[in-house]
């Protein structure tokens, strides 16, 4: 009965210090949770790629002429919008605060300074 007893409080004793050894203000879950995020695959910017086209959410700032786009004749740098930014075209829910005059952006001769 002694080494019954024995051998069941070598099992809980340390049961008992580790959870002990954690502090009242900690959440487990909240652990967990942010382990889970830290694996999580993070979106890869687009920011200074050329593409065939200008995905939703860009905007472009170099145009080019290219024969790796088929029938689409033309390659663009793309951009994230920023403020101060300058760029040939306004995205959606941009606007501008002042132009200039390049030759980057094809048949539009005009950077545009993004504010949004």
């Amino acid at each position: 009965m002694l080494r019954r007893f024995i051998a069941v409080l070598a099992m809980v004793v340390p049961l008992i210090i580790g959870a002990a050894a954690i502090p009242a203000h900690a959440n487990p879950a909240a652990q967990k949770n942010s382990s889970v995020q830290e694996s999580a695959p993070v979106a890869q910017s687009l920011d200074l790629t050329w593409s065939c086209s200008v995905p939703s959410g860009y905007t472009w700032d170099w145009v080019q002429v290219s024969n790796t786009c088929g029938s689409l004749r033309y390659q663009y740098r793309l951009r994230t919008p920023v403020n101060g930014r300058w760029v040939c075209s306004i995205p959606l829910g941009w606007g501008y605060d002042a132009i200039q005059p390049t030759n980057m952006c094809g048949s539009n001769p005009y950077y545009y300074r993004l504010v949004g």
